[in-house]
């Protein structure tokens, strides 16, 4: 399993890693890309052949390699995977990404029944992207551009905070970098997480070029809609948070201007200090469960009377 950290984004991690133990763990290694200063409330840290490694409570092995990149992190995606299947762990069968804001809520052990069955990916929480949607044309022109094929006509939209492929199935990753490189002239500045609005042939070039190479792969793809991601009821297999982080809330002032606490807050801060990592004084995060609590019972009624 691989994620991206930095900065706050390693409180992120501790909820990710309590939350995959919990579920029960299922993958043999996590291998971190970071960059800037590594959090003091890390356990020890030992020489691993790539970086610097730790193990958790639980035995699981922990490698921290720093990335080597200056795109805003989200635009280092591709080229990190590519990095991780061939250079990292080439000997690997089966390899996961979540994005490091993610909670799992399911069995981790699903996530390998489900990659057998191909690429895994998750709608977005905008899911619906026509086939014939003219942002999509476009897409589909720069492609044909470059010698490639539609090999699947998508109507779907999908969110590149999860991926889960196999050695079999690693071609994805090429196709990804292929698509990352037909975009990223129309792309702005990637120091940015975001640059123009969709009505620019793209938006955020990292999750565009994800949909682009899902348009041309050969590989089999396995979706499952925005419920994935708990962006809708249903199959919640994680939450996403989309927009502030639950580390950077300010809840109380928020609640007033009408934004309770969302479900994805609370699945975090019931997870960041847990039977792996503990970052946060216990009472902190016990306080905080409580407010959210308290706040998303009250926003039954306060949201109904603004």
């Amino acid at each position: 399993m691989t994620t991206l950290a930095e900065r706050e984004y390693f409180l992120g991690l501790a909820a990710l890693l309590n939350s995959m133990v919990r579920h029960g763990t299922y993958v043999d290694k996590v291998i971190v890309g970071y960059r800037e200063a590594l959090p003091s409330w890390l356990p020890p840290l030992h020489p691993s052949k790539n970086g610097q490694a730790f193990t958790l409570p639980s035995g699981l092995e922990v490698e921290l390699v720093e990335l080597n990149g200056s795109l805003h992190m989200v635009h280092e995606k591709p080229k990190w995977f590519l990095h991780l299947t061939e250079v990292l762990a080439p000997e690997a069968t089966e390899y996961y990404f979540f994005d490091s804001d993610i909670v799992i809520n399911s069995r981790m052990d699903f996530y390998g029944e489900w990659v057998r069955e191909g690429v895994a990916i998750c709608g977005d929480v905008n899911f619906v992207f026509h086939r014939r949607h003219p942002i999509r044309k476009k897409w589909a022109a720069f492609a044909r551009a470059q010698g490639r094929e539609i090999t699947n006509e998508l109507d779907d939209y999908y969110n590149s905070g999860f991926l889960g492929w196999t050695h079999e199935t690693k071609q994805f990753i090429h196709d990804w970098n292929d698509a990352f490189a037909m975009l990223a002239p129309h792309s702005g500045n990637m120091n940015e997480f975001r640059v123009f609005d969709r009505t620019a042939v793209v938006l955020s070039t990292n999750q565009d070029s994800f949909n682009l190479a899902a348009m041309i792969t050969a590989q089999p793809i396995a979706p499952i809609g925005p419920e994935a991601m708990g962006f809708i009821y249903g199959m919640r297999l994680m939450h996403h948070p989309i927009g502030p982080k639950p580390w950077t809330r300010r809840f109380v002032p928020e609640f007033f201007n009408g934004k309770p606490p969302r479900e994805s807050d609370l699945i975090f801060w019931e997870n960041v200090n847990g039977s792996e990592l503990r970052p946060l004084p216990d009472g902190k995060v016990k306080s905080k469960q409580q407010l959210l609590r308290a706040l998303r019972f009250l926003g039954r009624f306060y949201k109904s009377l603004a």
